[in-house]
Formats: C-alpha cells, structure tokens, sequence
C-alpha cells in the first residue's frame, strides 16, 4: 500500500479499504523463530514492536468485507468518519 504510514499505525486504527472494506488493526504480531530463515543472519526480532516500534507486523480483523481493486485506496480513519 503506497503512501500508507505503516509506523503510525497502532491496535484500534481502521482502515477503509476500497470504496467497500472497513478493517480494525487488533494488535502487533510478535515475531517467532518459526520465521528466522526468512530475515539476514536469522534476525527476526526486528520485527519487534519492543525493540524497534513502528516495524512490527499487524494483524487486523475485518469489520466490513468488501470487493478490492488492484490500485484502491487505502485511507486510516479517525473516530468521526466510520
């Protein structure tokens, strides 16, 4: 997602997803040793959002399900607009 400001995203945020979708980031996902093959040297914890805030990975439920585009807009929503 182009443009998204991944590093100001925290549980409770929604992100209107497309003309349709409506989603709610729930929390940080902590990272696993399952994953080490995955990242240089086998280091996974800078996923951490303890170590290194705002590089995390998110999990998110959806709130509202919907059709998306390839090129849809992605916009965070603030308390007055869902």
């Amino acid at each position: 997602m182009v443009g998204l400001d991944w590093m100001g995203l925290a549980p409770g945020a929604r992100l209107a997803l497309g003309e349709e979708a409506l989603a709610e980031v729930t929390s940080y996902a902590a990272p696993c040793k399952k994953i080490a093959a995955s990242f240089i040297e086998g280091d996974f914890k800078r996923i951490s959002q303890k170590l290194h805030p705002g590089h995390s990975r998110l999990y998110a439920r959806v709130l509202r399900p919907g059709r998306l585009r390839v090129g849809d807009r992605v916009r965070v929503l603030n308390g007055s607009d869902n």
